[in-house]
């Protein structure tokens, strides 16, 4: 789903995917009524698939992200390891290796790993679960938007400013950097849906 290896027109259905894993049906078939429990997917006559979300959804969702994203980072900045920055390092080079070689998948795994590991110094597990379920239900944004090279390229200097950031121990700049990534984020998806709904 990350990926966008699934897409909008596939179904998922339990038993041809324990058949595919050479597993049994019922935890395959637990795992996609989770999924589906976290908004993930729904419900058709045959299987799940991936649900789809209307322009005033994704609105919304980042309307949320902004009021929880800005302050969750602040206080992972706060409470920040050696070892976590150390892996926020890391996803940050394995992004600029994606984005030198124009591997879009390579990149937006890279950056997932960026994003799971600050959201894991967030003191508050609740609102680190909070946030990565939304993250997750606009999966569809990053995968329209970072095909793009361009947007790629923007999108690993915000990156590069944000682990600079948090190696400075300094929440407020962190605060202001992940504010200012979604709200480019969120115009560039825009701009992204204007272009194709223009070339249709």
């Amino acid at each position: 789903m990350r990926s966008g290896t699934i897409t909008l027109t596939d179904r998922l259905v339990d038993h041809e995917i324990a058949a595919a894993l050479a597993v049994s049906r019922m935890p395959v078939r637990e795992a996609l009524l989770q999924l589906k429990s976290e908004g993930l997917l729904e419900g058709t006559s045959r299987g799940f698939r991936l649900r789809q979300f209307t322009p005033t959804d994704i609105a919304q969702m980042f309307e949320v992200r902004l009021l929880l994203e800005p302050a969750a980072a602040c206080s992972a900045c706060e409470k920040a390891s050696v070892a976590g920055l150390a892996h926020m390092k890391k996803a940050v080079e394995s992004s600029q290796l994606a984005h030198d070689q124009n591997d879009a998948v390579a990149y937006m795994a890279a950056q997932t790993m960026f994003r799971q590991t600050w959201i894991g110094m967030v003191p508050n597990p609740h609102l680190a679960a909070m946030i990565t379920r939304l993250a997750d239900h606009v999966e569809a944004v990053r995968l329209a938007t970072l095909s793009d090279p361009e947007f790629r390229s923007w999108s690993l200097s915000s990156s590069h400013q944000l682990l600079e950031a948090f190696l400075k121990k300094d929440p407020q700049l962190v605060e202001q950097a992940v504010h200012y990534n979604l709200r480019n984020a969120a115009t560039s998806y825009y701009a992204t849906q204007d272009r194709l709904i223009s070339a249709n």
